[in-house]
């Protein structure tokens, strides 16, 4: 049911309905795996509807709930949007400020990241060989059936099962083995290119900060000079 009222609070954001998307956000209790994702989407909300003094105050429990760089980058320059269109500007200012500062610019970050994605694909590929040879390893076990043990049974058959039986206990270590190397090698490509969409999310944060305060600073000499 929680999961439903997320799902419908992104469905009524889309849709423009933004009061009903806040009270499904509002229905999702603070000990939820996805209250962080329900605080950000009502502080969107609240912001589509100018609401500016609710956004900053779901914004603000956001940034207390936690330190993740996925929510506070864009908690930070949503508050800063906020205080700048409450003229707010020097609170405008500090908020666009600590994320120029707590996420320098990097150099050739494209390029980097685009010598990663290389890597990656190869690492894809080993994780598909990786995937194949468990095929293998599994249809090697399966072709191992259980010899019969009724009535009376030659000895070198009897050899014979216990050599198989050793040989396949061998056979599903391998797998258990092979399955678990496969699993962390896909969680770990996974992982990488979550942090890679991080960085490029970072650089656009950046680059609307440092707009977002040449802004602040730029209303601010106005109102000064009124």
């Amino acid at each position: 049911m929680i999961a439903a009222h997320l799902t419908l609070g992104y469905l009524y954001y889309e849709l423009g309905f933004y009061r009903e998307a806040m009270k499904h956000f509002a229905k999702i209790p603070s000990d939820d795996p996805v209250y962080n994702d329900a605080l950000l989407g009502q502080s969107w909300a609240a912001i589509k509807l100018n609401d500016y003094q609710q956004a900053i105050i779901t914004l603000n429990e956001l940034l207390k709930q936690t330190d993740e760089d996925k929510y506070t980058e864009e908690a930070h320059f949503l508050l800063g949007q906020c205080y700048l269109e409450l003229g707010l500007y020097d609170f405008a200012i500090n908020e666009f400020d600590f994320i120029v500062q707590q996420y320098p610019g990097t150099n050739n970050i494209e390029a980097r990241l685009e010598h990663v994605e290389a890597g990656l694909v190869e690492q894809a590929k080993q994780a598909e060989k990786l995937g194949l040879d468990l095929l293998v390893l599994e249809s090697k076990l399966l072709d191992m059936l259980p010899l019969a043990t009724n009535g009376d049974i030659p000895k070198y058959i009897l050899e014979e099962k216990k050599r198989l039986e050793k040989t396949r206990e061998k056979l599903m270590k391998n797998i258990l083995e092979e399955r678990e190397i496969f699993e962390e090698f896909q969680w770990s490509i996974m992982k990488i290119r979550e942090e890679m969409e991080l960085k490029r999310r970072r650089k656009h944060w950046r680059a609307y900060a440092e707009y977002g305060k040449a802004r602040a600073y730029f209303l601010k000499s106005m109102q000064r000079n009124r």
